[in-house]
């Protein structure tokens, strides 16, 4: 079963964990404008990695996406972020594709973007029919010292990004046992997979816990963190 996008994963984890939280934003960054200079077809530029493209073709379309990787940067300029996808924007436009679409994510580091998680931090997009590209942002919160938490002293940062991982790979694990034992191909499964799998993360979760020596509530504070300043999610196990 394919994941869902990273929006939908946190609405997920949020309700699991029974808290009420404000969601990550996401903004439109509508002026299109790009007055750089064009560079020939990239695949790797100062502080940045252009993974290799997918170009698929259909009778009236050419689709054109890459993931782009920041290095060294942490990805939270949106103004830095517009004007690098627009400046990769011109040259991909002029380049021997010729792409009448395009579709560019920038994530902070390599491990966002192999989450499938859908955790990148601005996205361009041209559908075939628009004149102008368009960029938005999904905005993540700046770890701060004023913001620390309690549980924040005895559990390093370290720590807590592995406890994160843990608690994605056991909603994942979960959610596969589940499928497998009461497939959602049929409607009347429906009830026993959620019960099922909601039953199977929380034994799972409490293996976590004793683990780390750490109760529930600190469980879902670190979900809660790890959403809020966009902690990389490890890769869905097949």
């Amino acid at each position: 079963m394919k994941r869902f996008l990273f929006i939908s994963m946190s609405a997920t984890i949020l309700l699991a964990s029974c808290l009420n939280s404000e969601r990550t934003k996401f903004t439109e960054l509508t002026d299109a404008t790009n007055q750089e200079t064009s560079i020939a077809t990239p695949i790797k530029l100062s502080g940045y990695t252009v993974s290799p493209p997918t170009i698929s073709t259909t009778p009236t379309k050419t689709l054109y996406r890459a993931d782009i990787i920041l290095k060294g940067d942490d990805g939270l300029n949106d103004e830095n972020n517009k004007q690098l996808l627009l400046h990769l924007y011109d040259s991909i436009n002029k380049s021997d594709a010729s792409p009448n679409a395009v579709s560019l994510f920038l994530f902070q580091t390599e491990e966002h973007s192999k989450s499938g998680m859908g955790q990148w931090v601005a996205r361009l997009s041209k559908a075939k029919n628009d004149d102008e590209p368009t960029v938005a942002a999904q905005h993540f919160k700046i770890p701060s010292p004023e913001n620390a938490l309690s549980y924040r002293k005895s559990l390093t940062l370290e720590i807590r990004k592995e406890i994160f991982k843990l608690i994605i790979q056991a909603e994942d694990k979960s959610m596969q046992e589940a499928e497998r034992k009461y497939p959602l191909t049929s409607f009347s499964n429906a009830e026993k997979n959620d019960t099922y799998q909601h039953q199977l993360a929380k034994k799972f979760k409490a293996g976590i816990q004793r683990k780390y020596s750490v109760d529930q509530k600190t469980l879902k504070a670190i979900s809660l963190e790890g959403l809020e300043y966009n902690w990389p999610m490890p890769a869905m196990k097949r």
